[in-house]
C-alpha cells in the first residue's frame, strides 16, 4: 500500500518537477557540464531528493526508514535516471 502511494503520488509530481528541473538545468549547464553531469543525471539527483522529501512529509507514517538525501556534492555518482514511463 506504502509503495502504490509513493508511485502515484510521485507520478504525479514528477509532471511539474521534471520541467522546472529541465530549466533549472539550462541555467546552470555550463557549471554542471564541465562537472561530467548531464540532464539524465541532474533529473535523477532531483528525482531521488523527491523521493526522500515524500517518505519523510508526506507518508511518512507509511516508511519508517526513509532514503537518505542524496547530497550536491554525490551528484557526480548517481546512476538513477527518470524513465519515460514514470510519470505516467
Amino acid at each position: 500500500m506504502s509503495r502504490l502511494l509513493l508511485l502515484l503520488v510521485r507520478g504525479v509530481l514528477l509532471w511539474v518537477v521534471v520541467p522546472v528541473s529541465a530549466v533549472v538545468w539550462l541555467c546552470l549547464a555550463i557549471r554542471l557540464r564541465r562537472r561530467g553531469v548531464g540532464l539524465g543525471r541532474f533529473l535523477g539527483w532531483v528525482d531521488l531528493n523527491l523521493v526522500a522529501a515524500l517518505q519523510r512529509t508526506v507518508l511518512r507514517p507509511f516508511f519508517p526508514s526513509p532514503l537518505r538525501w542524496t547530497r550536491w556534492r554525490e551528484i557526480e555518482t548517481v546512476t538513477h535516471r527518470v524513465g519515460r514511463l514514470d510519470p505516467a
